[in-house]
């Protein structure tokens, strides 16, 4: 099995928004990480630039590893799998299969960044190990008004890769909770890795 890069997650969580901190939990039913893409991205790319995004880490353009959040905070930021996971933002407005951007007169019209698949990877490959995550997810699995997230380009290249590689779960071709939708087939194989 190949090994992703290691990348050093850098800790910021003494600014991260601490408003997005719901409550301490218990880290025993926290076994997955779930993918969003936060849909834009700021000029700097800096850990100040991406304090109050709604997540535990964000993967920044350059391929930085930011955690704002510990574990222990429940965040509400992956809908019926808030309980259950962290969760990680790759930075940046990715596009639909259909080429398609949101509002990218608005959030600009972005590609995944090859520094961000790779951190993405670690990031998956650490968590296994620090917080014995078996799971992987994409948001549009636990959310209907989320239909590109975390889009094909980052599921391919990390949440695939994870499956196949780390031997992770994301539930199966038909996992969905609450109002969520399916994986799309074309996302698995959108990329080669």
């Amino acid at each position: 099995m190949p090994k992703a890069k290691k990348i050093p997650v850098e800790d910021y969580t003494d600014i991260g928004w601490a408003d997005h901190r719901k409550k301490l939990r218990d880290l025993g039913p926290v076994d997955a990480l779930v993918l969003h893409q936060a849909g834009f991205k700021r000029t700097n790319d800096g850990p100040e630039d991406y304090r109050k995004v709604k997540s535990h880490y964000v993967i920044t353009r350059s391929g930085r590893i930011l955690m704002y959040h510990p574990a222990n905070q429940l965040l509400w930021s992956s809908n019926g799998f808030n309980k259950r996971s962290v969760a990680v933002e790759f930075i940046g407005n990715m596009p639909s299969t259909q080429g398609k951007w949101y509002k990218p007169e608005k959030f600009g019209s972005d590609q995944l960044e090859d520094a961000q698949i790779e951190a993405g990877r670690a990031l998956a490959e650490h968590l296994m190990g620090d917080l014995f995550i078996t799971h992987i997810f994409a948001h549009r699995q636990a959310s209907a008004s989320r239909g590109n997230c975390p889009g094909p380009d980052i599921w391919s290249t990390v949440g695939q890769w994870a499956v196949e590689e780390l031997g992770l779960k994301d539930g199966g071709a038909n996992y969905t909770i609450g109002d969520g939708k399916t994986i799309p087939d074309d996302w698995r194989t959108w990329y080669v890795y």
